[in-house]
């Protein structure tokens, strides 16, 4: 019976990922068209940016909600998100960056950058259980 169960949560966490691609794609759409329309580029630079930040942080979630469930008190890897988390957030806005154009592929680390920022960031919070003697 325990095989049912998971196979249901299994299945919604793939139709929520899906609906999160659908989302994600949909407001992609409005805002290429919004700037198609008003050439009004700066908005939809920063957000094209941290649109993709939600795909990583919804693909740290089932860790979280296993965090949830230890005893212990909540600590924050500061060292996780300053050394990994930033420079990967950074990366994604490689056009602000003086890097020759062939020594990256733009489109690969403009999104995966963001997902990786999004997961350290959901990662990087634990709980730390003690063990009492």
């Amino acid at each position: 019976m325990r095989v049912l169960g998971d196979s249901f949560k299994y299945l919604f966490y793939v139709l929520g990922f899906i609906l999160l691609l659908v989302i994600i794609s949909e407001i992609n759409s409005y805002f290429a068209s919004f700037v198609r329309d008003t050439y009004r580029v700066f908005p939809w630079v920063i957000y094209s940016t941290l649109m993709y930040m939600p795909i990583g942080i919804y693909l740290g979630i089932p860790k979280l909600i296993k965090e949830f469930t230890k005893v212990g008190k909540w600590r924050v890897n500061v060292l996780k998100i300053i050394f990994v988390g930033f420079p990967m957030l950074y990366l994604s806005f490689y056009w602000y960056l003086p890097i020759p154009v062939f020594l990256i592929n733009p489109d690969s680390l403009f999104s995966f950058g963001t997902i990786i920022a999004g997961y350290i960031l959901v990662d990087s919070f634990n709980k730390e259980e003690r063990f009492f003697s």
